[in-house]
């Protein structure tokens, strides 16, 4: 689904209901309606860095994108985490688990990736939701990932990536299979991790300079 390794611009396939992006000079509030069990709709504001839209644009705080070198170490990163919402709404929704190929974790179709996708990720989800409630209840330690991954399966997903490129030392320290699917699923062959955290091209003989 990422395309071709020697033909990065296939990877485009994944933004073809791309729109635009829209830039907002700080992060901005939004108004949300939601209707609980009982049919009550409650209306609440929500402080957004970022949200991606289904077949619409990207909305970005430009304090965020400037200060995005700044939280590397944190692992964050709000235009990563963006357009890993748009590649997971390819699937018709976010849901944590984007349109996957056969052959990835050695599956032998994109049905049977999907199982595995989830036999992997859902697992891991509901440690770090847990981990989430004991920190913030009752003050056991943090974890290092940021606790809004905690929220839903497809904030998970988007917050793992952040961290998977801006500080794979560290993520793959905490979460060594999801680093190991990510690597996998990003088509990430011939990278490796500077002493820094970022990654780099390994260049091969014949491959040019």
């Amino acid at each position: 689904w990422l395309g071709r390794a020697d033909k990065p611009e296939s990877a485009l396939a994944w933004y073809d209901d791309f729109v635009g992006i829209v830039l907002q000079p700080d992060d901005v509030v939004a108004r949300r309606e939601a209707m609980d069990g009982a049919g009550i709709v409650h209306q609440y504001s929500e402080v957004l860095a970022g949200e991606a839209m289904h077949r619409g644009p990207l909305m970005l705080s430009w304090r965020a994108v400037r200060d995005a070198g700044a939280t590397a170490s944190e692992g964050f990163n709000v235009v990563i985490h963006e357009f890993v919402h748009k590649m997971d709404m390819q699937s018709g929704r976010a849901d944590g688990c984007p349109p996957l190929r056969s052959g990835l974790l050695s599956s032998r179709s994109g049905a049977h990736a999907r199982r595995l996708w989830a036999a992997l990720w859902g697992p891991a989800y509901q440690r770090f939701r847990e981990q989430v409630v004991m920190a913030e209840r009752f003050g056991a330690p943090a974890p290092w990932l940021n606790a809004y991954a905690a929220t839903a399966p497809a904030e998970f997903f988007a917050v793992a990536c952040e961290a998977h490129f801006v500080n794979p030392t560290r993520f793959a320290g905490e979460f060594p299979q999801l680093a190991a699917c990510l690597h996998e699923f990003f088509n990430q062959k011939g990278l490796q991790p500077l002493h820094d955290g970022r990654r780099q091209l390994l260049i091969q003989p014949g491959n040019g300079s």
